[in-house]
């Protein structure tokens, strides 16, 4: 090459060589940089969940212990809610019972209306013959 005599390849098969070697060489960093990228990408998905959420608490409360103070608020008004549904079933219940001896009593009234009714009628028939 150096003295002209050098037998070998044209200029266009070495030019053709020397573009497909820029071609690989970027070829491979582009692909080095995918992989980085992916990489990079991995490591944030694979963050322990008690990080992601303990950084959402701080986004949204300020601190861990407004995020605690909401959670035992919220449990308290659970189990007042919980204690409140329990009366209201067991009034219920009770309330069931009472209608029920409260209907019972209505029927045995209007029995005795009834009753009573004919007694009235029977003395006005005996008044109306006694006359």
């Amino acid at each position: 090459m150096g003295n002209g005599n050098a037998k070998g390849l044209s200029i266009n098969a070495k030019t053709l060589i020397l573009i497909l070697l820029f071609v690989n060489i970027g070829f491979a960093v582009k692909m080095i940089h995918k992989y980085y990228v992916m990489k990079d990408a991995g490591y944030i998905r694979e963050k322990t969940f008690q990080e992601q959420v303990k950084q959402k608490v701080l986004k949204s409360f300020g601190s861990v212990a407004e995020m605690n103070k909401v959670v035992t608020d919220i449990m308290r008004q659970k189990d007042e809610a919980e204690k409140t549904a329990a009366s209201i079933k067991e009034q219920e219940t009770h309330l069931k019972l009472v209608n029920a001896q409260l209907e019972q009593t209505k029927a045995q009234l209007e029995e005795e209306k009834a009753k009573l009714q004919k007694e009235i009628w029977s003395l006005e028939d005996e008044l109306g013959r006694k006359k």
